[in-house]
This record gives C-alpha cells, structure tokens and sequence, in this order.
C-alpha cells in the first residue's frame, strides 16, 4: 500500500513496511525534526541555559592533572611526529632532495645554539612518543598502575625525553 507523507521517505517506509500508526513511539525516534525525544530534556537544558552552564563543561571545571596532560601530549606528539615524517618524507621528493633543505635551514640559522634548539624541538615528539610509548606497553602488561608509580614515571618520562632530545639534537 502507498504511503503520502510529509516525514523522511525512511519513517513513510517503516509505517508502510510494519502497518504502523501515523505516530507510534517507534516513528518517533525516525523523526527528523528537532523536538526532544525523553521526558524532561528540554527543560534539563532550558534550565542549564538559563544557569549560563555550558554544554560540555568537562574541559573548563576540572583541574588539569599531570596524568591528563601526559595523555594529550602522548596523542599529540603522535601527531607532531607524522608531520615530521610526512614533511621529511615530502621533501625527500622535492628539488634537491632532503639535504639541500637541511642545508638551506643551516644557512639561515643565526648560529649553532639556535640550530640546537630548533633540532631539539624537532626531535622531541619522537622520543617523548616513543617514551611513553614504552610507559603504555607496561601498563599493557598490567605493572604501574599505583597513582605514585603513575607520577614517577610521568615525571621521569617527560625528563627524559627533554634530556635525550637534547644529546640527540647535539650529536646529529
């Protein structure tokens, strides 16, 4: 049998399909439209507005924890390292190949502490990354969960990573 409808073509086939009533409690949940589908939600966030909540406060009422923060920068340093890859990589590539643009850096670089400094910061998401990736392959084995273990390592992690970019940035 034909259905005509003024709901989504999906809703028109689910009522045709199922002999379903114009507006049973299942065509509900198909709606396309923006009412609230549970009892009480427009006025959990009509009152949440009015209190000037925001909608996800997760980021802004927590403290940030060293525990956290070593999370994010794991996941961002993994991101750092693909672009240093991906951009070695690219210009391996371009004219001149990849020394040609190391060389080109080394020329513009006011002098050998700067040009410490700029391999540092480039070599550090690969170490860190790969740090406390060995921190996350214990934690895979099931060792180091105790909140001090937890610090201690963090701590000893990020300190390493500063010191072993360092030595590498200086013997490269």
């Amino acid at each position: 049998k034909a259905v005509v409808s003024t709901q989504s073509t999906g809703a028109a086939i689910a009522r045709a399909t199922c002999n379903l009533p114009a507006r049973s409690a299942a065509l509900r949940l198909l709606s396309t439209s923006s009412e609230y589908k549970v009892p009480g939600t427009k006025e959990f966030f009509d009152k949440n507005a009015s209190l000037g909540r925001p909608m996800s406060p997760h980021l802004t009422i927590y403290k940030p924890q060293l525990t956290s923060l070593l999370s994010i920068t794991h996941r961002g340093t993994g991101v750092a390292y693909a672009a240093v890859v991906y951009g070695g990589a690219i210009l391996t590539v371009c004219p001149g190949g990849f020394s040609s643009y190391v060389q080109l850096a080394e020329s513009y670089a006011p002098g050998a502490g700067v040009m410490l400094a700029i391999k540092s910061v480039v070599v550090w998401p690969l170490v860190y990354h790969t740090l406390n990736g060995f921190r996350h392959l214990a934690w895979d084995m099931g060792k180091g969960f105790k909140i001090t273990e937890l610090y201690r390592t963090g701590w000893t992690t990020f300190g390493a990573s500063l010191a072993l970019s360092f030595l590498l940035a200086a013997f490269l």
